[in-house]
């Protein structure tokens, strides 16, 4: 009887020890079955300014049962480790891409070789601002100048300047002039400059365009504006007409009212005019004048006499012109 239990108490503690050892841990089918291979390689992004860094990954086809080392290769002007391994139980790796500061857009690549298989991908480096120094960046002028105009410009760098830089200006036509050296001062991204156009002595010139050109350090930004032809200010000859005015009673001792509209074929110089004692603005072509009289004019028909001044006093019509009335309704 001893010996029967004691045969019992011993099979007992066996079958305790066989329940509270741990089952082994075995791979799924599929994982089992998998022999990791280099499925992909891409960029976070894939264009950086020169001098910036950006990620690439790395992905295998399964997870890889024990670590596994991935070359990588790179163009000039782009870095990147020569080899980085994938953990054991994992199927992707990140790895920092990083560039190199450069003068132009340039493009490169990225290669990652794993077990004969190779994956490359693009990388473009765009041109790194401020390096080796700011350069133009950008040229404005306005869209069009009429052909004897002035045309405010402003060139601006890259980024501020740390010293005062001289930029040189240029432009494609001899009919437009420009400050053939632009100083940016320390502290400052821009500076304005005149684009000064010329008008033909005599005649018109057809519209033409020209390019304005920001150099600096073998970098250069341009603009092209196009130059119409010339806005004639009015002279000594040239012409006017006026409307056909409405008078009107005014009060109750027989004057009517009117207002004549003097319309000139071309605007007003610098200074404006002055047309029949009202002033014109520079520019402009039109203006009223109020007119009076002591009785309808009987054929409505009104002779009158027009003198226009420039701002200097010089007489540039006098003449005497006619021009009909009409009776209020």
């Amino acid at each position: 009887m001893p010996r029967y239990f004691g045969r019992l108490v011993l099979g007992l503690v066996l079958a305790a020890a066989v329940l509270n050892v741990p089952a082994a841990v075995t791979p799924s089918p599929a994982e089992a079955a998998c022999r990791p291979a280099l499925k992909s390689l891409t960029l976070a992004r894939s264009s950086v300014a020169g001098g910036a860094s950006t990620t690439a990954t790395i992905r295998l086809t399964c997870r890889t049962p024990r670590r596994a080392k991935v070359a990588l290769w790179a163009s000039t002007g782009i870095r990147v480790p020569a080899y980085v391994y994938v953990a054991g139980g994992r199927s992707t790796r990140e790895v920092t891409v990083r560039t190199s500061p450069t003068t132009v857009r340039t493009s490169g690549r990225v290669k990652a070789t794993y077990k004969g298989v190779v994956r490359r991908v693009t990388l473009v480096r765009t041109a790194t601002p401020c390096y080796p120094t700011p350069v133009p960046s950008t040229v404005a002028l306005p869209a069009y100048v009429h052909a004897g105009q002035r045309a405010s410009g402003t060139v601006t760098l890259d980024c501020v300047a740390k010293t005062s830089l001289a930029v040189s200006l240029t432009s494609s036509s001899s009919w437009v002039t420009v400050p053939g050296t632009l100083t940016i001062q320390a502290g400052r991204r821009t500076a304005s400059f005149t684009a000064v156009t010329k008008a033909p002595a005599t005649g018109t010139m057809p519209a033409f365009n020209v390019t304005i050109k920001a150099t600096r350090n073998r970098k250069s930004a341009t603009r092209v504006m196009q130059v119409r032809p010339e806005i004639r200010t009015f002279r000594e000859g040239d012409r006017f007409t006026v409307n056909e005015p409405i008078l009107t009673p005014e009060g109750t001792e027989g004057w009517v009212h009117g207002t004549l509209r003097i319309t000139l074929d071309h605007p007003a110089p610098p200074g404006g005019l002055d047309v029949k004692g009202s002033f014109l603005p520079e520019g402009e072509t039109v203006t009223e004048v109020p007119i009076g009289f002591d009785s309808y004019p009987p054929d409505s028909r009104v002779t009158d006499h027009l003198v226009i001044t420039d701002s200097a006093g010089n007489v540039l019509v006098h003449e005497e012109f006619t021009y009909i009335v009409h009776r209020a309704p």
